[in-house]
């Protein structure tokens, strides 16, 4: 019988009811004195109690339903997440009331390294992810570095945000990300790391990547769903190792630094393009919300909360004020000396690379 099952219910409530009918009737026989009437009182009575307790858990998890399985309450359940390749229309049958995989793997193909046809570059894989918690169904892609299907120690992970992703030639584009991250590997600039790459709005068009009340859980898709669907399904490290870095483009970086400087449980580090962030890319969808306008300054949050223990590096020679002046330890700012406008996409992934590589207290 399940442990939810009503069946299980009657059974112990039977039982407790016996346990009690026989207590009373036996007792003037268990009341004498001795050891073996105390030993036999004392049996009597647990019997009682833990088949008494059992009832009243059995209904109370019933009704909440704390746990679903045996497997569950003792803690045997083995199973989680997997990856699965299938068409296009595995989201239909998600649709149709069987469970989504976290990750579904739309296509792939080899990477080639520039300037190198004959080394190794790795995988670029396009993927669709399924947020069990928030419902939200992202398209993405995920590049694996070579050698990632040999056993080895699990990969740091840096989330790159774009809404350049689809095109062609971008260099934040998805192929262009997979051909720098797999040239800068083989030249040993970059250690090997999986690159997880997402458009620069997800659910209904938030930039600013907040759980947006009675829309989009955007920031529980990002700091909930993907770590597990990416845990679920590759070889990469959990957040609480402190090797999760976040990477945004133009109209991504909003939602990166967003995400970092409210979820620094999740992502330690981010690398975004200079800017004021007083308010995220486009319309907000918040219906004037107070809070929520607030709450999308991230100048605001960076003088009103706590420093978060994150490091955050300004890719240009654009503005980088107020972050520059006024973060200090466990935060920490710096800024490239690059043209402004212009990104150098190579350096960038260095350096994120490098700062998933320091412990946290010595990252600058």
């Amino acid at each position: 019988m399940g442990l939810t099952s009503p069946a299980l219910m009657v059974v112990v409530g039977l039982i407790a009811a016996a346990a009690l009918a026989a207590i009373l009737w036996f007792w003037p026989r268990l009341a004498g004195r001795g050891v073996v009437p105390v030993l036999l009182r004392i049996g009597a009575l647990s019997v009682l109690q833990l088949s008494v307790l059992a009832f009243i858990f059995l209904i109370v998890n019933g009704s909440a339903e704390f746990y679903s399985s045996w497997s569950d309450l003792l803690g045997t359940q083995s199973g989680g997440g997997a990856i699965t390749a299938g068409p296009a229309h595995a989201s239909r049958r998600a649709d149709a009331g069987q469970p989504a995989a976290p990750v579904t793997v739309l296509a792939s193909s080899a990477v080639a390294v520039p300037g190198q046809p004959k080394a190794p570059g790795g995988q670029l894989q396009q993927v669709r992810f399924y947020g069990q918690l928030s419902g939200l169904t992202v398209p993405g892609y995920v590049y694996l570095p070579p050698g990632y299907g040999a056993r080895g120690a699990p990969l740091p992970v840096a989330v790159v945000i774009s809404g350049q992703l689809g095109s062609a030639g971008g260099a934040y584009s998805a192929a262009s990300l997979a051909a720098t991250a797999a040239r800068q590997i083989a030249s040993k600039d970059l250690g090997p790391l999986v690159v997880v790459m997402l458009p620069d709005t997800v659910g209904q068009h938030d930039d600013g990547c907040l759980n947006v009340p009675g829309g989009a859980q955007a920031a529980m898709f990002f700091t909930e769903d993907l770590p597990q669907a990416v845990g679920s399904a590759y070889r990469a490290v959990p957040p609480a190792a402190r090797r999760w870095a976040l990477v945004g483009d133009p109209s991504g970086g909003y939602c990166a630094l967003q995400l970092a400087m409210t979820n620094s449980e999740t992502f330690a580090v981010a690398a975004v393009p200079p800017g004021d962030y007083t308010a995220p890319p486009g319309p907000a969808p918040f219906g004037g919300s107070p809070q929520i306008r607030v709450q999308d300054n991230l100048s605001w949050l960076l003088s009103h909360q706590p420093m978060q223990p994150i490091t955050v590096l300004f890719t240009g020679r654009g503005s980088g004020q107020p972050f520059l002046s006024h973060a200090r330890p466990p935060m920490h700012a710096g800024q490239t000396g690059l043209d402004p406008g212009k990104w150098q996409l190579a350096g960038v992934l260095d350096w994120v690379g490098g700062a998933l590589q320091q412990p946290l207290a010595s990252r600058s």
